[in-house]
């Protein structure tokens, strides 16, 4: 049987290798950055992450193999009415930066293990995924994972480009 695990990022040279490996692949960079970061950045941009505290970093375990990367953080953004009878709100950016694992249904049974440890981790009420709108590949795998479309909105990516997302829900109640 297949075993997922999350397995804690931490300030290792390691894992900032690994990171820049993944964020300078085009099938990463697309939807994660939107450009390569350089090493420096990268360890700059995940150092502060660690220190911070507001996001808890994972590398996501197949198998006893790293192959993708999770970052879990509370929703703390009140512009979404749908939203307003959530009280405890998370919320994650996820992928998988190991191409061979790609489209073998692999990310589905991630995000399910995500969805049940942020729920018996954190007793969320919900979870809020917000893609690409153009990131049909992720929307379908979240819609298999029981996520419903209840927004979209326009905004700018970390490059300033106008960019449509679309905001997802999965209800604890569901």
């Amino acid at each position: 049987m297949d075993k997922i695990t999350l397995v804690k990022f931490s300030d290792h040279e390691d894992n900032y290798k690994l990171m820049h490996k993944w964020c300078s692949q085009k099938f990463i960079y697309e939807w994660f950055e939107q450009r390569i970061l350089s090493y420096d950045e990268i360890v700059n941009k995940y150092k502060t992450k660690l220190i911070t505290r507001k996001q808890e970093l994972f590398f996501v375990s197949y198998n006893e193999k790293n192959i993708g990367f999770v970052q879990i953080y509370k929703y703390e953004d009140n512009k979404h009415d749908k939203l307003n009878k959530y009280n405890n709100i998370y919320e994650y950016d996820i992928f998988i930066g190991e191409e061979e694992y790609l489209s073998k249904g692999i990310g589905t049974e991630i995000v399910n293990y995500i969805n049940k440890y942020i729920y018996n981790k954190y007793l969320a009420d919900c979870i809020i995924l917000r893609p690409f709108k153009r990131n049909i590949r992720a929307i379908k795998c979240y819609e298999k994972n029981g996520f419903d479309i209840i927004d979209e909105y326009d905004t700018v990516d970390t490059l300033d480009n106008k960019e449509a997302f679309v905001v997802l829900i999965n209800r604890k109640d569901m």
